[in-house]
C-alpha cells in the first residue's frame, strides 16, 4: 500500500517547520530532519515515498549527498530539491540524482502543494506500474521487455529458443494479467509506453 510519507531535510529550522506545517495540513505524513546524519538515520525507519531536501545544508554534507546515499537504501524514493541558489554547477550536480522537481526559495504554500501533488501523482503511477509488473513471471517480463523493443513474436521465439505458439500464449497471458483489451497492438502500445 502506497503511503503519502515525506521526509523533509532542511537545516533552517523555521523554514523546515513551515514546510512541515503546509504538508501536514495538506494531509501528508511528514518527518522533519535538519542534518544529513539525522535524515539518513530516519530514512529506513520512516520509509518515505518522497524526500524534500535543501540542496545546501550549511557545513559538511549537502542535500545532494543525502540523496546519493539515500536512494541505495530506499530505491523507490523520489526527490524534490529546495534551494535559494540557482548556480548552474550546483543544479547540474543535483540533476545527476534525477529529482522530480526543484523549488526555489522563498517558496509559496501553493507552490509546495502543487509540486508535492505532482510528485505523488508520479509516485502513484510508478507504484501502480510496479504492482502490474509484479504479476508477471520472469519469462513474461522478458517477453514484455522484448515487445517494448518492437520485436515480433517470431524474433522473440528465436531469441528465447521456444516456438512462436509459446510466445503467442505468453502474450495472451500477459494481456490478461495487465487487463489489456484484446485489440490489435494494445500490448505493444502498453509496453512502449511503460517500459521504453
Amino acid at each position: 500500500m502506497l503511503q503519502n510519507k515525506i521526509l523533509i531535510l532542511e537545516d533552517d529550522k523555521q523554514l523546515g517547520k513551515d514546510l512541515q506545517e503546509v504538508l501536514t495540513l495538506a494531509g501528508y505524513e511528514t518527518i522533519l530532519t535538519n542534518t544529513y546524519e539525522l535524515a539518513i538515520e530516519k530514512l529506513t525507519q520512516f520509509k518515505p515515498a518522497l524526500a524534500i531536501c535543501d540542496i545546501h545544508l550549511g557545513q559538511g554534507n549537502t542535500g545532494i549527498d543525502f540523496v546519493k546515499n539515500a536512494v541505495p537504501l530506499l530505491p523507490q524514493l523520489e526527490i524534490i530539491y529546495v534551494s535559494a541558489s540557482s548556480n548552474h554547477l550546483v543544479i547540474e550536480n543535483a540533476s545527476s540524482t534525477k529529482p522530480l522537481n526543484y523549488i526555489v526559495k522563498p517558496w509559496s504554500k501553493d507552490q509546495i502543494k502543487v509540486a508535492v501533488k505532482i510528485a505523488f501523482d508520479h509516485i502513484e503511477k510508478k507504484f501502480s506500474l510496479h504492482q502490474s509488473i509484479q504479476k508477471l513471471s520472469t519469462t513474461e517480463l522478458k517477453i514484455l521487455t522484448l515487445i517494448s523493443k518492437q520485436k515480433k513474436s517470431s524474433e522473440i521465439a528465436a531469441l528465447l529458443f521456444v516456438s512462436e505458439k509459446t510466445i503467442r500464449n505468453h502474450r495472451y497471458n500477459i494481456m490478461k494479467k495487465l487487463k489489456l483489451p484484446n485489440e490489435n497492438n494494445s500490448l505493444l502500445k502498453w509496453a512502449i509506453t511503460h517500459l521504453h
